[in-house]
Protein backbone atom coordinates (compact mmCIF):
# COMPACT_ATOMS: atom_id res chain seq x y z
CA UNK A 1 0.00 0.00 0.00
CA UNK A 2 3.24 2.17 0.91
CA UNK A 3 4.10 1.66 -2.68
CA UNK A 4 0.38 3.25 -4.10
CA UNK A 5 0.83 5.91 -2.49
CA UNK A 6 4.68 6.91 -3.67
CA UNK A 7 3.15 5.80 -6.97
CA UNK A 8 0.45 8.53 -6.99
CA UNK A 9 2.99 11.50 -5.76
CA UNK A 10 5.39 10.44 -8.45
CA UNK A 11 2.29 10.61 -10.77
CA UNK A 12 0.98 14.09 -9.64
CA UNK A 13 5.11 15.19 -9.80
CA UNK A 14 5.58 13.75 -13.52
CA UNK A 15 2.44 14.93 -14.71
CA UNK A 16 3.61 18.47 -13.47
CA UNK A 17 7.25 18.51 -14.81
CA UNK A 18 5.78 17.09 -18.21
CA UNK A 19 3.49 19.79 -18.66
CA UNK A 20 6.80 22.65 -17.73
CA UNK A 21 9.08 20.42 -20.14
CA UNK A 22 6.54 21.47 -23.23
CA UNK A 23 6.56 24.86 -22.51
CA UNK A 24 8.32 27.26 -24.93
CA UNK A 25 9.39 30.23 -22.49
CA UNK A 26 11.61 31.12 -24.91
CA UNK A 27 12.98 33.34 -27.96
CA UNK A 28 12.49 32.18 -31.68
CA UNK A 29 15.52 32.41 -33.75
CA UNK A 30 14.89 32.59 -37.85
CA UNK A 31 18.02 31.21 -39.40
CA UNK A 32 17.84 28.85 -42.31
CA UNK A 33 21.50 27.83 -42.31
CA UNK A 34 21.99 27.06 -39.03
CA UNK A 35 18.29 25.15 -38.46
CA UNK A 36 16.95 26.90 -35.82
CA UNK A 37 14.73 24.97 -33.76
CA UNK A 38 11.29 25.03 -34.34
CA UNK A 39 11.77 26.89 -37.69
CA UNK A 40 10.35 25.15 -40.48
CA UNK A 41 11.68 28.37 -42.63
CA UNK A 42 11.89 31.88 -44.09
CA UNK A 43 9.85 33.55 -47.14
CA UNK A 44 12.14 36.82 -48.14
CA UNK A 45 10.28 38.60 -48.91
CA UNK A 46 6.88 36.97 -48.48
CA UNK A 47 3.29 37.01 -49.89
CA UNK A 48 1.38 40.62 -49.55
CA UNK A 49 -2.16 39.55 -50.94
CA UNK A 50 -4.49 37.22 -49.94
CA UNK A 51 -5.73 38.15 -46.60
CA UNK A 52 -3.12 37.40 -43.36
CA UNK A 53 -4.37 34.24 -42.40
CA UNK A 54 -4.57 33.28 -46.29
CA UNK A 55 -1.50 33.98 -47.74
CA UNK A 56 0.11 32.77 -44.59
CA UNK A 57 -1.41 29.19 -44.97
CA UNK A 58 -0.03 29.39 -48.26
CA UNK A 59 3.48 30.41 -47.33
CA UNK A 60 3.47 27.62 -45.21
CA UNK A 61 2.23 24.81 -47.58
CA UNK A 62 4.86 26.10 -50.00
CA UNK A 63 7.62 25.63 -47.57
CA UNK A 64 6.18 22.13 -46.51
CA UNK A 65 6.72 21.09 -49.99
CA UNK A 66 10.38 21.51 -50.68
CA UNK A 67 12.89 19.33 -49.83
CA UNK A 68 14.39 19.94 -46.34
CA UNK A 69 17.57 22.41 -46.43
CA UNK A 70 16.43 23.35 -49.31
CA UNK A 71 15.68 26.52 -51.55
CA UNK A 72 13.17 28.13 -54.17
CA UNK A 73 13.04 31.23 -55.84
CA UNK A 74 8.67 31.95 -56.85
CA UNK A 75 10.08 33.91 -59.98
CA UNK A 76 8.32 37.57 -58.66
CA UNK A 77 9.52 38.00 -55.52
CA UNK A 78 9.59 35.61 -52.54
CA UNK A 79 12.87 33.55 -51.91
CA UNK A 80 11.68 30.42 -49.96
CA UNK A 81 14.09 28.66 -47.97
CA UNK A 82 12.91 25.28 -45.62
CA UNK A 83 15.08 23.54 -42.88
CA UNK A 84 15.51 20.18 -42.22
CA UNK A 85 12.35 20.04 -39.64
CA UNK A 86 9.72 17.83 -40.19
CA UNK A 87 6.63 19.39 -42.01
CA UNK A 88 3.30 18.71 -40.20
CA UNK A 89 -0.09 18.59 -41.43
CA UNK A 90 -1.20 21.04 -44.43
CA UNK A 91 -1.89 24.40 -42.99
CA UNK A 92 -5.54 25.92 -43.21
CA UNK A 93 -6.60 29.59 -42.31
CA UNK A 94 -9.82 27.72 -40.98
CA UNK A 95 -9.57 28.98 -36.68
CA UNK A 96 -6.51 30.65 -37.14
CA UNK A 97 -5.62 33.50 -35.04
CA UNK A 98 -4.17 36.73 -36.76
CA UNK A 99 -2.74 39.91 -35.27
CA UNK A 100 -1.19 43.02 -36.08
CA UNK A 101 -0.75 46.65 -35.05
CA UNK A 102 2.71 46.71 -33.67
CA UNK A 103 4.66 49.72 -32.32
CA UNK A 104 8.08 50.24 -31.75
CA UNK A 105 9.34 49.31 -28.75
CA UNK A 106 12.57 47.53 -27.04
CA UNK A 107 11.24 44.29 -25.63
CA UNK A 108 10.91 40.96 -27.99
CA UNK A 109 6.85 40.31 -28.84
CA UNK A 110 4.99 37.84 -26.29
CA UNK A 111 2.50 35.61 -27.59
CA UNK A 112 0.64 33.45 -24.59
CA UNK A 113 -0.77 30.36 -25.55
CA UNK A 114 -3.02 29.99 -22.46
CA UNK A 115 -4.97 32.96 -24.25
CA UNK A 116 -5.32 31.07 -27.47
CA UNK A 117 -4.98 27.47 -26.91
CA UNK A 118 -2.14 25.08 -29.11
CA UNK A 119 -1.41 25.48 -32.81
CA UNK A 120 0.33 23.56 -35.44
CA UNK A 121 2.31 26.86 -37.06
CA UNK A 122 2.70 29.91 -36.10
CA UNK A 123 4.31 32.80 -39.10
CA UNK A 124 5.85 35.94 -38.24
CA UNK A 125 5.52 38.89 -40.62
CA UNK A 126 7.98 41.72 -40.69
CA UNK A 127 7.11 44.62 -42.85
CA UNK A 128 6.04 42.76 -45.74
CA UNK A 129 7.54 44.37 -49.13
CA UNK A 130 10.72 45.19 -47.42
CA UNK A 131 11.22 42.21 -44.63
CA UNK A 132 10.46 38.71 -44.28
CA UNK A 133 8.49 35.73 -43.10
CA UNK A 134 9.38 33.09 -40.32
CA UNK A 135 7.39 30.26 -40.66
CA UNK A 136 7.52 27.99 -37.36
CA UNK A 137 6.29 24.64 -36.50
CA UNK A 138 5.16 25.04 -32.27
CA UNK A 139 2.99 21.55 -32.30
CA UNK A 140 3.37 20.66 -29.01
CA UNK A 141 4.61 23.70 -27.00
CA UNK A 142 2.73 25.28 -24.44
CA UNK A 143 3.78 28.29 -22.31
CA UNK A 144 4.68 32.24 -23.91
CA UNK A 145 6.89 32.30 -26.74
CA UNK A 146 8.95 35.19 -27.74
CA UNK A 147 9.54 36.82 -30.83
CA UNK A 148 11.42 39.75 -32.43
CA UNK A 149 10.35 42.70 -33.03
CA UNK A 150 12.41 43.92 -35.71
CA UNK A 151 14.02 41.47 -38.45
CA UNK A 152 15.93 42.14 -41.61
CA UNK A 153 17.11 39.55 -44.35
CA UNK A 154 20.30 38.52 -44.24
CA UNK A 155 22.53 39.21 -47.02
CA UNK A 156 26.01 38.18 -48.16
CA UNK A 157 27.73 38.98 -51.22
CA UNK A 158 24.43 40.72 -52.92
CA UNK A 159 22.61 37.59 -52.08
CA UNK A 160 19.94 36.70 -49.85
CA UNK A 161 20.98 33.68 -47.11
CA UNK A 162 17.49 32.88 -46.51
CA UNK A 163 18.43 33.85 -42.77
CA UNK A 164 16.51 36.38 -40.77
CA UNK A 165 18.47 38.51 -38.28
CA UNK A 166 16.06 39.19 -35.44
CA UNK A 167 16.64 42.61 -32.90
CA UNK A 168 14.47 43.84 -30.25
CA UNK A 169 15.73 47.71 -31.04
CA UNK A 170 14.99 49.39 -33.84
CA UNK A 171 18.09 49.44 -35.99
CA UNK A 172 19.03 50.44 -39.28
CA UNK A 173 17.87 48.49 -41.97
CA UNK A 174 15.59 46.45 -39.29
CA UNK A 175 11.82 46.34 -40.12
CA UNK A 176 9.43 46.14 -37.59
CA UNK A 177 6.52 43.17 -37.33
CA UNK A 178 3.88 43.72 -39.16
CA UNK A 179 2.18 40.73 -37.19
CA UNK A 180 2.03 37.78 -36.38
CA UNK A 181 -0.84 34.13 -36.96
CA UNK A 182 -1.99 31.09 -35.55
CA UNK A 183 -2.71 28.58 -37.83
CA UNK A 184 -3.98 24.73 -37.30
CA UNK A 185 -5.43 24.59 -33.72
CA UNK A 186 -4.63 21.06 -31.85
CA UNK A 187 -6.43 22.13 -28.31
CA UNK A 188 -6.62 24.72 -25.43
CA UNK A 189 -4.04 25.00 -22.93
CA UNK A 190 -5.53 24.98 -19.05
CA UNK A 191 -4.21 28.51 -17.36
CA UNK A 192 -2.86 28.46 -14.20
CA UNK A 193 -6.04 28.29 -12.08
CA UNK A 194 -7.09 25.06 -13.90
CA UNK A 195 -3.33 23.76 -13.03
CA UNK A 196 -3.87 24.42 -9.70
CA UNK A 197 -7.30 23.01 -9.85
CA UNK A 198 -6.34 19.09 -11.49
CA UNK A 199 -3.41 19.68 -8.92
CA UNK A 200 -5.48 20.01 -5.74
CA UNK A 201 -7.73 16.92 -7.28
CA UNK A 202 -4.44 14.72 -7.74
CA UNK A 203 -3.57 15.77 -4.12
CA UNK A 204 -7.11 15.12 -2.46
CA UNK A 205 -7.07 11.31 -4.22
CA UNK A 206 -3.86 10.87 -2.77
CA UNK A 207 -5.51 12.19 0.45
CA UNK A 208 -8.17 9.73 0.71
CA UNK A 209 -6.45 6.79 -0.89
CA UNK A 210 -4.19 7.22 2.61
CA UNK A 211 -7.44 7.45 4.93
CA UNK A 212 -9.65 4.39 3.34
CA UNK A 213 -6.14 2.14 2.53
CA UNK A 214 -4.92 3.36 6.75
CA UNK A 215 -1.70 3.71 5.25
Amino acid sequence: MKNITKWLGASVVFGLLSLATQRADAILEMSYTNDSPNLLGTVVHGLQAGGQLNRDALMTNTLRGLAPQSQFFDGVNSLYSRTTLGSGNPATAVNGVPVTGFVDGNTAVSIDLSQYGTFEYLVAAYDGPNGGVAVFNIAGLTGTIELYRYAKPEVVNGQFTGNLLGSNTAQQGYFLMTGWSLLNPTGQVPDGGTTVMLLGAALGALGMARRYLKI
